[in-house]
């Protein structure tokens, strides 16, 4: 009953918030349905035990529910403290993170409110008396007297979960890097890009032989080929403004269950057949971020400016393993350039306000108010007068081009200088700067390990003066992700901090809790590395969550060993075995829960899991790690920080927090 009686509130809350069922919702209802039961599972299992005692379901369920209340609170709070900042992050990434955070969030205190309830209720009505309590099982005493060691060795244990902690990060430099793992969506939009001036025919022409070329490939279903236009990547029917030397061929695959070869391995084949296509040019336009590396170079003077991209499209061609390295710098076009002579223009009286008309006139066309128009029924269209076409393949025409002066019309020969030439087919700006974007393909590569070997390049170490280097794109967005998770972890400690604080009232407490945390990482970066996934948005989700629910563990030993020693009088040692012999079993019973609720993300049972998997890997590798050792590590972590905190009572003259064992 749990499930369904905070997932389908939730809902409600998504509908408030705007949000829609989309991959990021669904994957945060995905990954919490494990979480959900967790309460539940507390809150049962407490009363179970103390139905075992002897005692009736109601006084059972009455006196379990206000024994775990504390803990079960602050498990979910703990949960929502690292959710709810996660939902603030800046930038793009924080696009990603802001629904997971909210729904997230949501769900996990609907399922407090059920678990402190309706679950005890229920568990009143409907749970039958046990009989008398079981004896100790042979795996509870042998974990009892590893618990037992690690107390009496207790700065042992430590220095061993903190080598164990370090090592866990020595494992982070050998997991590739990236903002979002690359998928096989079974469509791939293949760009043909022929020189500047090409006609459309051309265009048209190259764009069919480029299909006849790739039809024979098994696995290629369709074509949809877009001529003299840009496709739309979120929308495959749909087109915008582009070039008539631009073509767009969507490739459709099919299914990952209908063939044996993955996308990449099929980009490949058909980049390897239109290679031989005489001055085109071959790229993959990627509709999902992840796939590409751009790269800005912007400064003010045009020719260092052309030189540092020439250099850095030159090394970025030697990098292994990237296709189709383009620069917006090459991009050059045939054009007529008509350059004034100050001189002559002076002497004659002409000004160069007359020499620029008479160029647009020649090129452009006459297009001034005053001209005549074509009368429609429901409209004017304006009628451009200009040269015919085959009039500006010759200078010589255009040369004679008449030019008011002081002393008459003048030819335009007699002002300006007339040439054929080439010139940038476009000038972009960035930051109000001339800049040069220069683009890659990564063709499955780590964009971490790229950037890094990009970083390293000379024509980047050595850029001329008045040129920078930056990041854009993809490469932006990945700098910007780290930093906004380290942030947000950052965030996520201190409110989980501020929770604990605010329940235990004990400054020291929640730094025993927190002890958890670093125990995660070996098990979540390890099964990242065995499973040769990287380390993306998904998997630092996986790593957010990881704070929160390695903090629950902790909790349920912490506070029933604080209960024991306040309400029972029981000695230290005494309070943290009798915790771990009572709420060992809640934790691993948790603990499966969690796991069991990823396992199906993990394995990804339908459709593409490229994105959900390595969050679910990571978690379940973290909840493995954290269990086993938070079972040990944490009861020595305790009696640390307790016996700090009972020194620093008496050394400033107040009361212990907890009698002194």
């Amino acid at each position: 009953m749990a499930l369904p009686l905070s997932i389908i509130p939730t809902f409600a809350v998504m509908y408030f918030f705007g949000f829609t069922l989309n991959i990021i919702t669904l994957l945060a209802l995905s990954v919490v349905v494990g979480i959900l039961v967790d309460d539940a599972i507390v809150e049962i299992e407490n009363i179970v035990r103390h139905l075992r005692m002897g005692k009736p379901p109601l006084e059972a369920a009455r006196e379990a529910a206000g024994e775990i209340g504390n803990a079960v609170i602050a498990t979910s709070l703990t949960l929502a403290a690292v959710f709810v900042p996660v939902a603030f992050m800046p930038g793009i990434a924080g696009k990603f993170f802001r629904e997971f955070g909210w729904t997230a969030a949501t769900a996990v205190l609907f399922s407090l409110l059920v678990a402190r309830l309706l679950t005890p209720m229920m568990a009143a009505y409907l749970l039958k008396p046990h009989g008398e309590e079981k004896p100790e099982s042979r795996l509870m005493t042998w974990y009892l007297g590893w618990v037992d060691a690690a107390l009496r060795h207790r700065g042992r244990t430590l220095w061993v979960a903190t080598g164990l902690f370090v090592a866990s990060l020595a494992l982070v430099p050998f997991i590739p890097a990236t903002f979002i793992p690359q998928s096989d969506l079974g469509r791939s939009n293949l760009n043909l890009e022929l020189p500047p001036g090409t006609r459309l025919q051309e265009t048209v022409a190259v764009a069919e032989h480029a299909r006849a070329l790739l039809k024979d490939i098994p696995e290629l279903k369709q074509v949809y080929t877009a001529v003299g236009s840009v496709l739309d990547l979120g929308d495959p029917g749909a087109t915008g403004v582009g070039e008539p030397r631009k073509a767009t061929l969507v490739l459709d695959w099919g299914t990952t269950d209908t063939r044996e070869r993955d996308q990449r391995v099929l980009e490949r084949e058909a980049r390897k057949r239109l290679a031989d296509l005489p001055g085109v040019r071959v790229s993959y336009v990627s509709s999902e971020p992840g796939n590409l590396l751009q790269l800005v170079l912007s400064g003010d003077d045009p020719q260092r400016l052309q030189d540092a991209s020439t250099a850095l499209e030159r090394d970025l061609r030697g990098i292994q393993g990237l296709g189709s390295v383009t620069s917006t710098a090459s991009l050059l076009r045939p054009e007529i350039q008509i350059v004034p002579n100050a001189a002559r223009a002076a002497d004659l009286g002409v000004a160069t306000a007359d020499i620029a008309e008479a160029a647009r006139i020649a090129t452009a066309g006459d297009y001034e108010q005053r001209l005549a128009k074509l009368n429609l029924p429901d409209r004017q269209v304006p009628i451009r007068v200009g040269f015919a076409e085959a009039t500006l393949a010759n200078p010589g025409l255009i040369s004679q081009l008449r030019v008011p002066g002081r002393y008459g019309p003048v030819p335009l020969a007699a002002v300006a200088d007339i040439r054929q030439g080439s010139g940038p087919s476009q000038i972009s700006r960035y930051q109000r700067q001339r800049n040069v974007t220069l683009t890659a393909e990564l063709n499955g590569r780590p964009l971490g390990d790229v950037m890094t070997e990009v970083q390293a390049l000379p024509s980047v170490k050595q850029l001329p003066p008045g040129v920078t280097f930056l990041n854009t794109g993809d490469a932006e967005v990945f700098v910007e992700l780290f930093i906004g998770f380290m942030l947000a972890m950052a965030a996520g400690l201190i409110c989980i901090y501020m929770v604990l604080l605010l329940l235990f009232n004990h400054a020291l407490m929640p730094i025993t809790i927190l002890a958890a945390v670093p125990l995660c990482a070996g098990g979540a970066f390890g099964a990242l590395l065995i499973t040769q996934n990287m380390l993306s948005l998904p998997a630092l989700i996986g790593l957010l969550m990881l704070i929160g629910i390695a903090t629950k563990n902790s909790i349920l030993l912490v506070d029933y060993a604080v209960m024991a020693e306040d309400e029972h009088g029981m000695s230290q040692h005494d309070a943290l075995i009798d915790a771990c012999r009572k709420r060992a079993q809640p934790i691993i019973m948790t603990t499966l829960a969690m796991g069991a609720g990823m396992m199906p993300i993990a394995l990804g049972f339908a459709g593409d899991s490229s994105f959900r998997a390595p969050m679910a890997i990571a978690v379940i590798g973290g909840l493995i790690t954290s269990t086993l050792l938070s079972l040990i590590v944490i009861p020595a972590a305790f009696t640390v920080v307790d016996d700090l905190g009972n020194w620093l009572s008496r050394k400033f003259h107040r009361r212990p927090a907890h009698p002194v064992a």
